[in-house]
């Protein structure tokens, strides 16, 4: 693949994934934004830490049928 079609994909991607858009792609999967909202986090030594809220980026494959 030429360099400057996989730079221009990905900014499409990442354009649609702030737009919160799911995108799916035939033969690929579906990437997806999921915001997690802000939490507790117990350390093993026992220190809580409050994480902030976020977003992050789920892709799930296309499953494929068995041949």
């Amino acid at each position: 693949m030429d360099k400057t079609f996989v730079k221009a994909f990905r900014d499409v991607v990442r354009e649609e994934l702030i737009k919160k858009n799911i995108i799916e792609i035939e033969g690929l999967g579906r990437f997806e934004n999921r915001h997690l909202k802000q939490r507790e986090e117990k350390r093993e030594n026992g220190q809580v830490l409050m994480m902030p809220p976020r977003d992050e980026i789920l892709f799930t494959p296309e499953k494929r049928e068995a041949s």
